[in-house]
């Protein structure tokens, strides 16, 4: 099944539709909810001092250690968004955020601080209806993203050592590369490397990121990035993203 999945990636790696155009995305962090996000949870304090990439590895090292993955019935009336999942979640066993709750509080949370990142979702292609979330988190300091996993606390590395981020690990998965992931992973990496590459087959994300996103916006069509050939059957007017863009 492994050796499937990665045979169904590396068909899929022309993403030169003819109906795919240039998006540009937007980041907004002058929202005051964010502000109050930040001090609430004295997320500018968890994160710290240092670079990018170790600011954001600590937030997302201390969002998996108080919640766990799951797949819950959330409350009815609560708000889809990092303050009230965290309130419900936050060291609350039984009350388990899925991987969608926790990329958008982990995307949330860095915008607080003011680090640009984005919730992915990434989708298989022979099971309809599965997908699974992840975060984006944009590095000024080397001008690259990298991907984070808030369900299981996973990054993916190269042999070097390099965060990678979710263009790259579906590119080394096409071509069996060689991926490593970090230490602090809840998952096997055997395991998350075959869920990976079942779930990276096709993209979406918002087209504009900001805080609520996911309760203000559940109904927005969304900016996909699919490979040459695949369709979106399922999808009223789809709207394709040329590859460039999509990853920025």
């Amino acid at each position: 099944m492994k050796k499937r999945y990665h045979r169904l990636l590396a068909k899929g790696s022309d993403f030169a539709r003819a109906d795919a155009v240039d998006v540009a995305f937007t980041y907004d962090f002058d929202d005051t909810r964010l502000a109050e996000l930040d001090a609430k949870w004295v997320l500018s304090g968890i994160a710290g001092a240092g670079d990018t990439q170790t600011r954001a590895l600590k937030l997302l090292h201390w969002l998996c250690a108080h919640t766990r993955h799951g797949n819950p019935i959330l409350p009815e009336g609560l708000q889809r968004h990092a303050d009230e999942l965290l309130d419900w979640c936050f060291d609350q066993p039984g009350n388990d955020p899925n991987c969608m709750h926790l990329s958008v509080i982990l995307s949330e949370c860095l915008l607080a601080v003011g680090i640009k990142a984005y919730a992915l979702w990434c989708f298989p292609k022979v099971y309809k209806g599965d997908n699974h979330v992840v975060v984006q988190v944009w590095l000024p300091e080397g001008e690259r993203w990298i991907m984070l996993d808030p369900s299981w606390d996973v990054y993916l590395m190269d042999k070097a050592g390099r965060i990678l981020s979710a263009p790259e690990v579906r590119e080394g998965l096409a071509k069996g590369a060689k991926l490593r992931q970090n230490a602090e992973s809840r998952r096997k990496e055997k395991n998350y490397l075959i869920y990976m590459a079942k779930d990276m087959y096709h993209f979406n994300r918002y087209q504009d990121t900001h805080y609520g996103i996911l309760h203000e916006n559940m109904r927005r069509t969304r900016v996909h990035l699919c490979p040459a050939g695949y369709d979106l059957e399922d999808e009223k007017a789809p709207f394709y993203a040329s590859y460039n863009s999509f990853w920025r």
